[in-house]
């Protein structure tokens, strides 16, 4: 047991011993000015991507709406009205609902700075891996367009609840809702 003490107590001394040798403060001094020339590069790759420009677009990678980032009240708001609409029993008030919703999502995706003349257009502009849910939000945007364009469209409640939830996880990836 006392030779295990020793052995500790010597261990000590040589650490700090090596912390406070010559080597060591060299060592120190070199990481020192490595991590300035790292710093450096960081704040001139910044620059050179036009960091004096949108704070959104640098963090984000894309012009994000402030709906997205930090005003989540209002769009939470708007999509609990939404959200009332499918709990509705008439199917016209799916469809309303459905349609608000993906007017609420083009107008957000066209601010984010995807060209189009529709969001169809846009929709086909985005690759999955700028959008994590793209796929869902084409075949939500489908759905949208046979309710306006095919009178006959029946629209279940099951379907409603699928596509708004389509729409719905579109927002939850950016964690408005």
């Amino acid at each position: 047991m006392e030779n295990l003490i020793t052995i500790l107590s010597n261990s000590g001394v040589d650490i700090i011993g090596f912390y406070n040798s010559t080597f060591f403060s060299i060592v120190k001094f070199i990481l020192g000015i490595y991590a300035m020339v790292v710093l450096a590069d960081i704040v001139l790759l910044l620059i050179q991507r036009g960091l004096s420009g949108d704070l959104r677009e640098t963090s984000f990678g894309m012009n994000v709406p402030p709906e997205l980032v930090g005003k989540k009240g209002k769009l939470r708001k708007k999509w609990n009205k939404i959200r009332e609409g499918i709990k509705s029993s008439e199917e016209a008030n799916w469809k309303i609902a459905i349609i608000e919703a993906d007017e609420i999502i083009d107008d957000l995706i066209r601010r984010m700075g995807y060209a189009g003349e529709n969001m169809g257009e846009r929709l086909a502009e985005i690759t999955p891996g700028q959008i994590e849910n793209i796929e869902e939000l084409k075949r939500a945007h489908e759905t949208r367009n046979q309710i306006i364009h095919d009178e006959a469209f029946k629209l279940t409640k099951e379907q409603a609840e699928e596509t708004l939830g389509y729409f719905e996880n579109f927002l939850k990836y950016f964690e408005v809702l």
